[in-house]
């Protein structure tokens, strides 16, 4: 134990960031490492390692249950990681909603994993697990919640077959967080008046409107699948016919559902939507960034 101790600090791992703390960034604690990331759908699953470099290698994608996947793949899994750890994301059986008025502060993210009614108050259900995005400028903000059995399970899975899940997300509302910091910093950090912006995850689907400057609407569903590109148009439709004209309109995606992609941009297209999609996007929100 001693002679690790003196290695540990030789070669500086003992200076880095456990990998299981929450507190602080992926990139910061899988800095080093081999690393697997994995997305889970409702009847697919898809996967990509990560080097020590911090640089994708190969993946794939199977059909089928996840638990029957994850037995089957479980030792190419292992050897894509060092100790076992991994980045999860989750793509069905959570909302997104808007909510008005929530607890923030720098204590709050810590607050939300711990003790989620201190932050939601009546909003909280044992059920369910959180996540925040809050508007920079106005008391609105995005919240997450996931069905916490989902969660569990899949987390009981993967250790199960030898990994451990070091961060657990939801990519849609990842890449959501991701494409509204875009949209700000190509405005030189000023808050733009008004935009739609559409994300789409491994079949799950939300869309935001943003009119004077403020959230106005937010639409969500979960697990639609590839195929229901004519029920994601009925979600998108009306936020996009209440914006005023000439409002900017925004498409990001995961990019691994090439068609799926094609099909809802060619309509998106007729309002001038701009597509924000880019290679191992997924990828590079849930695994870098």
């Amino acid at each position: 134990m001693l002679f690790e101790e003196i290695k540990s600090v030789l070669n500086f791992s003992a200076f880095k960031p456990d990998a299981d703390d929450p507190t602080i960034p992926w990139s910061k604690r899988g800095d080093g490492r081999k690393g697997l990331l994995l997305s889970i759908s409702r009847s697919q699953t898809s996967w990509r390692g990560l080097n020590r470099k911090g640089k994708f290698e190969e993946g794939g994608l199977q059909d089928g249950d996840f638990a029957e996947i994850a037995s089957q793949r479980a030792e190419e899994w292992r050897a894509m990681t060092e100790g076992g750890w991994c980045v999860v994301s989750l793509n069905n059986r959570f909302i997104i909603s808007l909510e008005n008025n929530l607890m923030r502060g720098d204590n709050c993210i810590h607050l939300l994993r711990t003790n989620p009614r201190a932050v939601l108050g009546p909003k909280y259900d044992r059920g369910k697990r959180y996540a925040l995005c809050h508007h920079p400028e106005t008391t609105a903000s995005m919240l997450l919640a996931c069905e916490e059995a989902f969660v569990k399970v899949s987390e009981d899975i993967l250790k199960t077959v030898g990994l451990r899940p070091a961060r657990v997300c939801c990519g849609l509302f990842a890449m959501m967080e991701y494409a509204i910091n875009s949209i700000y910093t190509n405005q030189h950090g000023a808050n733009p008046s008004g935009f739609v912006l559409i994300g789409a995850c491994e079949g799950s689907i939300a869309a935001l409107a943003q009119q004077e400057g403020q959230w106005k609407d937010l639409r969500c569903r979960s697990g639609l699948g590839f195929e229901a590109v004519d029920t994601a148009l009925q979600i998108i439709s009306p936020l996009v016919a209440k914006a005023p004209p000439g409002t900017p309109v925004f498409y990001i995606s995961d990019g691994q559902d090439l068609k799926f992609r094609q099909d809802l941009m060619s309509q998106l297209e007729k309002v001038g939507a701009r597509d924000l999609t880019h290679e191992d996007l997924l990828w590079q929100v849930i695994g870098i960034h």
